[in-house]
Order: structure tokens, then sequence, then C-alpha cells
């Protein structure tokens, strides 16, 4: 379907809802992988990641505008008031085949929400373990080494050396 183009029928809605569920689908999907990888530490697999979900959320976004676009041309709300009201006004084949599309569609916007959260807690725990590891090592960087009278060097510093229990 043409992202772009207009929806004027319940048929056309009921496809372009049936796309927004699909790229819904795939968007999580994208989120359980990163999860995983988050998991495995793989950072160069989550710089890729990160590329296909962005353009995945672009993709969201274009199918959000275009159903926003047909109900408010239909004289209705672009919330999910707006929607209800749509199919409470459409004959019982479209309300058969759209609600469920609807449902399933909110659902996957949960599922992705929960995800995008919880991978966002992940990255922020291993970015604060990064700092702290990082801030470690510069604190032993700044540690001056001198040589005692046995000629073995030894840390000026008050901090314990690295590799030293």
């Amino acid at each position: 379907m043409n992202i772009g183009a207009a929806i004027s029928t319940p048929e056309e809605f009921a496809a372009s809802l049936e796309e927004e569920l699909q790229a819904f689908r795939e968007f999580v999907q994208i989120l359980q992988t990163e999860q995983e990888t988050l998991v495995r530490g793989d950072v160069d697999r989550l710089i890729d990641l990160a590329r296909i979900k962005s353009e995945k959320v672009v993709l969201l976004s274009q199918l959000a505008a275009k159903r926003t676009r047909f109900l408010s041309s239909s004289g209705f709300g672009p919330d999910l008031g707006g929607i209800e009201h749509w199919l409470k006004q459409h004959d019982a084949g479209a309300m058969q085949k759209i609600t469920p599309t609807w449902n399933a569609l909110l659902e996957e916007a949960r599922r992705a929400q929960h995800l995008n959260q919880t991978n966002g807690v992940m990255i922020e725990n291993g970015m604060r373990n990064n700092q702290h590891a990082l801030a470690v090592l510069q604190a032993a960087a700044m540690q001056q080494a001198t040589y005692g009278p046995d000629g073995q060097t030894h840390a000026t510093g008050t901090g314990r050396p690295l590799g030293k229990v």
C-alpha cells in the first residue's frame, strides 16, 4: 500500500490498519532482538539494530499519520475515542474486520512500549557500568609510579593498584 495515498473507504482503512499492525509486529521483533543483543553485549549488532529501528519508527509514524488523516477527514478525532466512534457508526462487516485488527494493533503497541522501556533501562544500566569502569581506569591512570629503594615501581596515589587485592 502507498503510505502517502489517502484512505477513502472502510476497506482501504482496514487494509491500512493491517499494514500498521504488521509494521508493529516487525517493530516488536526488532525490540526483542535488541534486548537479546543487549544481554549478549554485541555492540556492533546494536548499532545496526538502531538504524533498522529508526527506519521502522518512521514507517509507523507515517502509518499513524495516514490513519489520523482518514479519521479527521471523516469527522472523527485522531485519538482512541475517534476510532471507536468511527467503528460504532459503520456497518457490522466493517466492524468485524477492523475491530480485531485495531485491538491487535493496540496490543502490539503496548508490547512495543514495554520492550522499549525495558531496553532503555538495560542501556542506561550498561552506560552507568561503563562510566563507572571508565572512572576507575582514569583514577588508576592518574596514579604516578615512582621507584622505591628496592628498585621496584610503587604507585604514589591513594587508590588500590589495579589487579591487586
